[in-house]
């Protein structure tokens, strides 16, 4: 199940959707080398992996990670579904006011325009998504907190 869920993801996130960008298309992406920001108040980071940077010009993916304690406040993407595959720990997400438990391997649909955020319990030690926006956009917003230097082997 997994295996076909991040297949289908990354289909869309390379551009199996058949959308036109002004950037070349990366096929493969060396997680170790792309771009990672630290988010959350250093809490947590976003690797950033299929973008329009990457020529996915119909959808981003990249992986969030959040330590126990941590939030992802209220917000909203206009005009961006989200889609999340949980691969580590769990978390209390409120969807348009509805809370609800995610754990390890539970996916989650977000559809454009609903509120959302995400609550990390203390006792938590890290909480790993895989994260795609189909209508790639919201992912930019990571890139305001500060770059992590990647460590890659020679």
């Amino acid at each position: 199940m997994r295996t076909v869920f991040l297949s289908a993801l990354l289909c869309v996130g390379v551009g199996c959707a058949r959308v036109s960008s002004n950037q070349p298309v990366r096929y493969v992406v060396d997680g170790a080398r792309a771009p990672t920001f630290r988010i959350a108040q250093g809490k947590g980071t976003a690797l950033l992996l299929l973008n329009e940077e990457t020529g996915a010009s119909a959808a981003s993916m990249g992986v969030l990670e959040l330590q126990g304690g941590s939030t992802v406040p209220e917000h909203v993407h206009a005009d961006s579904v989200e889609m999340i595959y949980v691969e580590e720990g769990g978390a209390e997400m409120t969807v348009e006011g509805q809370v609800m438990s995610v754990r390890q391997g539970d996916a989650v649909y977000i559809p454009a325009g609903l509120r959302h955020s995400v609550r990390v319990a203390e006792s938590t030690p890290r909480f790993r998504t895989v994260q795609v926006y189909v209508g790639p956009g919201p992912e930019a917003r990571f890139r305001q907190g500060e770059p992590v230097t990647p460590v890659v082997s020679p």
